[in-house]
């Protein structure tokens, strides 16, 4: 297994090489095969009601789909394609406009061909936060790159 600085510079390096997460301005809190943990700042060109301020629940998705897929990767020995098969958010209240938007996900149990995860967005703490999910994503291969070795 990788070095915990090693995951963090993979995790870091792959979140920036997507353009969707680049896009969003996501950066990486923290990677380490038990979670990782991203943060998204506030951005009035995500907001999806202009009358509250409120960020747009897809882009909340986005966040916790991201995060989950990283997950994935962390705890994974060698990089593989793992596509999101299924992602149910729900979404417990909003997120208060202004501040950042942070998610942490887990692996909770992995197979073969499947990885399992479960996330959680918030704001001031995990334990309350302002939406959960559920994920499912598909191992295709245990070809490719080693976390250890990273991306420039």
């Amino acid at each position: 297994m990788p070095t915990d600085e090693q995951l963090n510079t993979f995790a870091g390096n792959f979140i920036k090489m997507l353009p969707h997460c680049h896009h969003l301005n996501m950066s990486l809190i923290h990677a380490a095969p038990d979670g990782v943990e991203m943060e998204m700042p506030y951005d009035t060109r995500l907001v999806g009601n202009p009358e509250t301020g409120v960020i747009h629940s897809g882009v909340i998705t986005t966040l916790m789909d991201s995060c989950s897929g990283v997950a994935v990767y962390a705890r994974l020995s060698k990089m593989e394609a793992c596509p999101t098969l299924d992602l149910r958010i729900d979404h417990l209240t909003t997120a208060e406009p202004e501040k950042p938007i942070r998610a942490f996900a887990e692996v909770y149990h992995m197979t073969d061909s499947m990885v399992f995860v479960r996330g959680v967005a918030f704001q001031e703490s995990k334990e309350k936060p302002f939406a959960h999910s559920i994920g499912t994503f598909m191992r295709l291969g245990k070809e490719g790159l080693s976390p250890k070795e990273g991306r420039s």
